[in-house]
């Protein structure tokens, strides 16, 4: 058993009351692996309340059940509470409501590879591929109790974060806890199906501009879209409905890598890249200041919307020229 692993076990075991958070714009292993956590510490009788700076999400509010997402407070919550930080590469990206709190993250559990380890305890696994992997597994190698609605938000977070089973390096032994965590009571069908087969009539409309106004470059290579103030508008949307969009454009077979630029404000623009396997997507967003895994990663820049697209596509001919 790894030693960080070891101490996270001596925490849960010591402490009684657990704030656990993941990253601003959660996806589905950010929820999906702090709603599972949540409910294995409540099972061992844990007092545990579940934050976010952007609050629950529609979309994944069939996981909650028991134990609800609330939006981060702005005052820290009284007592003696320890807080553990769940696939959050950085402490910053925990929000700026928890940064506001000035303490420092008890526990950090995390699958990113770049994650620096800011926590006074840091279980980091690169080779797990989603953060809900990695708790399924402590709980198993623990004998902490993993029940159906544990399960089923585990099941989720590994769904979500290898695309439906279809990321590389996809090895068997997550299949294989996946199974597990279907005999424990996760309903692949049901869960599947609320996630992937979600979509509100604005949120259709969105994916439909998206696509009419998706680009492509280096002989169809790359394909991109912008995402503005102005779309979101138009389409009565939000900023939290535009996650896995960007494998629409992947279904081109030619495309080695799929990117969009979303605009946070006049001179600040979020990017987020996919490749195939063979491309390593990270120098990219490195450049930019982020980070991420091979071929899923992302960052912010201080730039126009406009001119970090221009920037991006810039950048990613070199690294298309040294993978043909």
């Amino acid at each position: 058993m790894p030693e960080s692993l070891r101490k996270l076990a001596e925490l849960f075991q010591e402490t009684n009351h657990f704030l656990v958070l993941s990253h601003v714009r959660p996806d589905g292993d950010a929820f999906g692996s702090s709603i599972g956590l949540a409910l294995i510490l409540k099972a061992i009788g844990k007092e545990v309340r579940v934050f976010n700076e952007d609050g629950p999400n529609e979309f994944y509010a069939y996981l909650a059940g028991s134990v609800p997402v609330d939006k981060t407070p702005v005052e820290r919550p009284p007592g003696s509470w320890k807080v553990v930080a769940v696939d959050c590469s950085t402490q910053e990206r925990l929000g700026a409501s928890f940064l506001g709190w000035g303490v420092r993250t008890d526990a950090n559990i995390d699958h990113h590879p770049d994650n620096p380890g800011y926590a006074a305890i840091n279980w980091i696994d690169s080779r797990a591929l989603a953060t809900a992997e990695m708790i399924a597994r402590m709980a198993l190698d623990l004998g902490l109790p993993l029940y159906a609605e544990a399960a089923a938000a585990l099941y989720v977070g590994i769904l979500t974060d290898t695309n439906s089973f279809s990321f590389r390096p996809l090895r068997p032994e997550t299949l294989e806890l996946a199974a597990t965590l279907i005999r424990s009571g996760a309903d692949p069908e049901m869960l599947s199906w609320r996630t992937f087969r979600n979509f509100s009539r604005n949120r259709f409309d969105l994916l439909r501009e998206i696509l009419n106004r998706t680009r492509f470059a280096a002989d169809n290579r790359v394909a991109f879209y912008r995402l503005t103030v102005d779309l979101y508008a138009k389409t009565g949307t939000t900023s939290l409905e535009v996650e896995n969009f960007l494998n629409y454009l992947q279904l081109v077979q030619t495309v080695q890598v799929a990117f969009m630029v979303e605009e946070i404000g006049p001179d600040l623009t979020r990017i987020s890249l996919r490749s195939i396997p063979a491309i390593d997507v990270r120098p990219v967003a490195a450049h930019f200041g982020g980070g991420g895994h091979r071929n899923a990663s992302g960052a912010r820049v201080s730039l126009p919307v406009a001119e970090a697209e221009k920037q991006l596509v810039e950048q990613l001919f070199p690294l298309l020229r040294s993978s043909s």
